[in-house]
């Protein structure tokens, strides 16, 4: 009798913990999908202020659509999003994307993203999206 006992109460303990992992499974899943979803917002808002810059005569909209998007992504940061960004950095396929090459006349800017058009993103150290840019190409590269 105190075998069977003990061995159902291993059974429910065993049960009780596949409960748990499958629900922080899905929690993990729930948040993905939520930064996902509100990285284009961060994206917008960052297409919002260059175009405001450009125009020059709204700098109250520029300062207001800056602190709501630094507002935006300090809550991503506070759930464990990164922003990492490409520019000046070597091209690396395994988190960015070249979307063009651009032709550079120095070679130290060969293979390097010389215009980032978008920031990878990390959570919890994996990639949630890659970075896009222009990575540069040497004109004279052999």
């Amino acid at each position: 009798m105190q075998v069977e006992v003990a061995s159902a109460l291993r059974e429910l303990e065993a049960a009780k913990q596949r409960v748990e992992r499958g629900a922080r499974a899905v929690e993990d899943d729930t948040r993905r999908r939520l930064i996902s979803e509100l990285l284009p917002v961060l994206d917008n808002l960052d297409r919002t202020i260059r175009a405001a810059l450009r125009d020059r005569n709204s700098p109250n909209v520029v300062d207001g659509v800056r602190l709501v998007r630094d507002q935006l992504e300090g809550v991503l940061r506070g759930y464990g999003v990164q922003r990492v960004s490409a520019l000046a950095q070597r091209f690396d396929p395994a988190w960015m994307e070249a979307v063009a090459l651009g032709p550079v006349n120095d070679p130290e800017l060969d293979d390097i993203v010389i215009e980032e058009l978008q920031p990878c993103y990390r959570y919890e150290g994996a990639l949630l999206r890659p970075a896009k840019g222009v990575v540069g190409r040497n004109q004279f590269r052999e």
